[in-house]
């Protein structure tokens, strides 16, 4: 691997796990995803997405979370991190992007989307669009039935044949197929089946990646014994199954991050240093008109339930500076024009990436 792109990973993946809340969660959760898979994780992911998904193919991403007693309004944490990944898939891998989420959230995902520079289409139109002259995406959704959601589960798959399927912040089944908060409670009701999809996507063989933040999100079946180890309710619910809160969908890449969005950030960028070109991962201001679009739209802050300007109880302000930080981590100016500050393997990967696209100072954060 590219010594500098290495790193970039790795940088990349200490940011977005940084425990700015304290929980303790999110070390054990990236400490165990990582041992477990080739790291850096939002390298990884990134890598795969470019290997599988081709000009014109259909990227589909799964996110939203209604909180109990919230309906029906979601998570800010999830669409937005989907806008930003489908906007660095649309633009830098010309793939269009099916977003699916829960009924109520679709006018929610779509202005977010939106946001994002994407122009969101009616699927009839979406099915017949190239998808390498604009960057297109669609969002459509999926039943909480289980009937209902395993039919348009085979629907979606043979309509969009997509090449690669992702869950960012999306409620995941136990092993009893039961979906929960991670307080323990059975939220099965009201949650589209997005675990159905993953169930579809392995038997295709559709490359499959999941990004959450406590493990009771769809992807962390990679690690699910952690997860029932380190969270009070993982191993045993309050809810009469007992299989408790931890996900038990397997995924091929599952990257655990601070906040579910941070980890579609990460993927962003790392595919920005993959292709040379930072316009692929938004700016500080598009991360507050997306928080702000969001919250206009129907969002609510998922630690408090209020609709503020924030994500999991992360002001407005702190995600655009992760953004700012992201941004000047791909760009590596001292990697690409070495200098006494370089060690000797990242000046010899930056010497082998001179010709690289490069954002102005101030532009690509």
């Amino acid at each position: 691997m590219d010594p500098l792109l290495q790193h970039i990973g790795e940088s990349v993946d200490r940011l977005v796990t940084i425990d700015v809340l304290g929980y303790g969660v999110i070390g054990p959760l990236y400490g165990a995803a990582r041992e477990r898979q080739e790291p850096p994780l939002c390298l990884s992911a990134a890598r795969a997405l470019a290997d599988r998904v081709g000009p014109g193919g259909c990227a589909m991403i799964t996110t939203g979370w209604i909180l109990p007693g919230h309906a029906p309004y979601g998570e800010t944490d999830g669409p937005v991190g989907a806008a930003v990944l489908a906007r660095a898939l649309a633009l830098g891998l010309q793939a269009k992007v099916l977003l699916v989420t829960e009924a109520d959230l679709v006018g929610m995902v779509a202005a977010t989307c939106r946001a994002a520079e994407l122009q969101v289409v009616s699927p009839d139109l979406f099915r017949q669009d190239p998808g390498t002259h604009r960057p297109v995406a669609a969002v459509v959704p999926l039943a909480s039935q289980p009937d209902r959601a395993a039919a348009e589960t085979t629907a979606s798959f043979r309509d969009y044949g997509p090449q690669a399927l992702i869950a960012i912040e999306k409620s995941g089944p136990n092993g009893k197929g039961v979906y929960h908060m991670v307080g323990g409670q059975d939220v099965s009701e009201g949650v589209a089946k997005a675990g159905l999809l993953f169930a579809e996507a392995r038997r295709l063989g559709v490359l499959t990646i999941g990004i959450g933040d406590r493990g009771n999100e769809i992807g962390f079946g990679r690690i699910h014994d952690v997860v029932q180890a380190l969270l009070p309710y993982g191993a045993r619910c309050r809810c009469p199954c007992g299989g408790g809160v931890a996900d038990q969908t397997t995924v091929d890449v599952v990257i655990p991050a601070e906040v579910s969005n941070w980890g579609a950030y990460g993927i962003a960028a790392c595919l920005a240093a993959l292709q040379n070109d930072p316009d692929l991962l938004h700016t500080p201001e598009m991360e507050r008109a997306l928080i702000r679009t969001a919250v206009q739209h129907g969002g609510v802050d998922g630690m408090s339930g209020r609709a503020r300007l924030a994500v999991d109880g992360i002001d407005i302000e702190v995600n655009a500076g992760l953004v700012a930080l992201l941004g000047e981590i791909i760009r590596a100016q001292s990697a690409r024009r070495p200098s006494a500050f370089s060690t000797p393997i990242l000046r010899a990967g930056g010497d082998a990436r001179e010709g690289a696209k490069e954002a102005p100072r101030g532009a690509g954060t």
